[in-house]
């Protein structure tokens, strides 16, 4: 009972961390369920699930909204269903990608029940902030977070409840061996799955070529992660360097409007907002108007300072409530700090016209730069280091979160607030479009090296060969993979991911259905023993 409420604690504070803080990124599966398996007594459990479904969720993240499957919970429950059961660490870890995939799929269907109803609540606030009642919106504000956590933490405690008992220990003793040798190739495949869907969100066109640094180096180089993340960040810098010449995003300017600057704000009362939106900036998100009661709550300590008269208060809660929606990591702050220093400069029409020409275009540049490019690559080496039972992994990932992610923000809102009117979109859009351009070529040349490194998988199969060795037929078996290796090392792993990318960008189907392909092979060519993830140790 205690680490079933232990693992529904760490579930609701997963939850609140990918919807306020980002303090290490808890919702990603590979801190979810590295965690988990501290929780449960199973370090090394926790690490390899975690980092499994971790590389299957590279580039899937809740763009605009959209519900995808909840990895999170998916990792916890596995890992908490994989510690009751029986069989060695590896049959265990299998077991627990088993069970956890198809339960992140499957709960994902609970997704729209919690936005659903924090739809309903951002009504109530409107009442609210017509009454210029602030305790009341923020009120409507954090319990909006109570759906979003009930939906995970649920079927958390659930799981772990029954994993407490020899159930699943009595269940899992009868699966046959050959399932289990199954699920593990399948989960060595998995990763393919990820980096296809992240192939398919990145300029594959223009860029193809990249992805033969990385590889070279992996393969015929014989360099660690590490290493070719190195080259690839000397290769980013010198695109970036060398075109200039990349067309800037224009971001429409903001109406003009004559600015009474009144510098009545205090540097307590941009904290206060500052750490309103840092720390709950999403709890709130609806399907109706997503980010918009967080941006109003996070702007309310400074309409109540500007506007002591309860009309022009109220106005500025109705103004700020208005639908919003931007990447709260790269565009969020920044925009937050030209709307205080809008309304402190008495022209709220400009701060309500910049939130609407500059949230787009920084979702764009946000969303690619941070969850497409930056996170997957943080996160696979995060994830390629837990795979080997390395604590250095999450660890690895957890803090590439917290440093950065806290800088950069409190960097854009202290920015944007200096600047003002003057944000613009020419400079600020130009120089995060070389930002993006430099972290898609990391990403092409990082990926090179993950592919080979990370999809594991070689044939067990052979044939006979005969041949006349001093006027003798002589027949020998031959290893299929060793003929691959000369003809191109890793070349199963290259065709895996090249399959799954025609799967998704080419026949269109959904990353559900892919996944599903994916796990069935995997499972049955196990069984078989035609493929694993490594070739069998030679007597």
């Amino acid at each position: 009972m205690l680490v079933a409420l232990a693992l529904t604690l760490w579930a609701i504070y997963c939850t609140y961390d990918g919807l306020g803080p980002f303090l290490i990124y808890a919702q990603r599966p590979l801190i979810a369920g590295s965690v988990a398996g501290l929780i449960t007594g199973h370090p090394l459990l926790g690490l390899l699930i975690g980092a499994t479904l971790e590389l299957a969720a590279l580039g899937v993240y809740t763009y605009g909204g959209a519900t995808i499957p909840d990895y999170q919970t998916g990792a916890i429950v596995g890992t908490a269903l994989a510690a009751g059961a029986a069989g060695a660490p590896a049959a265990q870890a299998a077991i627990g990608i088993g069970v956890g995939l198809p339960a992140a799929i499957l709960l994902s269907a609970l997704d729209p029940v919690g936005k659903m109803v924090t739809t309903a609540l951002v009504h109530r606030a409107d009442g609210y902030a017509a009454d210029g009642n602030a305790r009341g919106l923020a009120m409507i504000h954090w319990v909006s977070l109570v759906p979003w956590v009930a939906v995970r933490a649920v079927p958390t405690f659930l799981a772990a409840l029954a994993a407490s008992g020899g159930l699943v220990k009595d269940i899992t003793a009868s699966i046959p061996a050959g399932f289990v040798q199954g699920m593990t190739l399948a989960g060595s495949l998995l990763p393919a799955v990820g980096f296809a869907l992240l192939l398919g969100m990145m300029e594959l066109s223009r860029y193809w070529y990249l992805l033969l640094i990385g590889f070279v180096g992996f393969a015929y180089l014989k360099l660690p992660v590490l290493g070719i993340a190195l080259i690839g960040v000397a290769v980013a810098m010198l695109f970036v360097t060398l075109k200039r010449d990349e067309p800037a995003i224009v971001v429409p300017e903001p109406d003009a409007e004559e600015s009474t600057v009144d510098p009545r704000l205090t540097k307590q009362d941009l904290r206060r907002v500052y750490r309103r939106y840092f720390w709950s900036s999403q709890i709130s998100w609806n399907y109706e108007r997503m980010q918009a009661l967080g941006f109003a709550y996070a702007m309310e300590p400074v309409l109540r300072r500007l506007y002591p008269e309860k009309a022009d208060y109220v106005a500025g809660l109705q103004r700020h409530l208005q639908f919003f929606n931007t990447s709260v990591l790269v565009g969020g702050p920044l925009i937050l700090g030209s709307s205080v220093a809008l309304e402190e400069a008495g022209t709220p029409k400009s701060a309500a016209s910049t939130k609407v020409a500059l949230m787009g275009p920084m979702a764009g540049i946000g969303d690619t730069v941070v969850f497409a490019l930056y996170n997957s690559i943080v996160f696979t080496m995060g994830a390629s280091w837990a795979l080997q039972g390395n604590w250095l992994g999450p660890a690895f990932a957890a803090v590439m979160v917290l440093v950065p992610y806290a800088l950069v923000r409190r960097w854009q809102f202290g920015f944007a607030y200096r600047e003002g009117k003057r944000l613009a979109g020419h400079l600020a859009a130009g120089a995060l479009a070389r930002v993006a351009q430099g972290a898609t070529v990391l990403g092409f040349v990082v990926l090179g090296g993950f592919i080979p490194s990370i999809v594991k998988v070689v044939t067990t199969l052979t044939y006979r060969q005969t041949t006349t060795v001093q006027g003798q037929p002589v027949t020998q078996s031959v290893a299929i993979q060793d003929r691959l290796d000369e003809l191109l090392p890793f070349l199963l792993p290259v065709l895996v991911t090249a399959g799954v990318y025609l799967l998704t960008v080419k026949a269109r189907l959904r990353p559900v259905w892919v996944i599903g392909i994916v796990v069935v092979a995997g499972v049955v060519l196990g069984w078989l023993g035609w493929f694993a993830p490594s070739a069998p140790a030679k007597s």
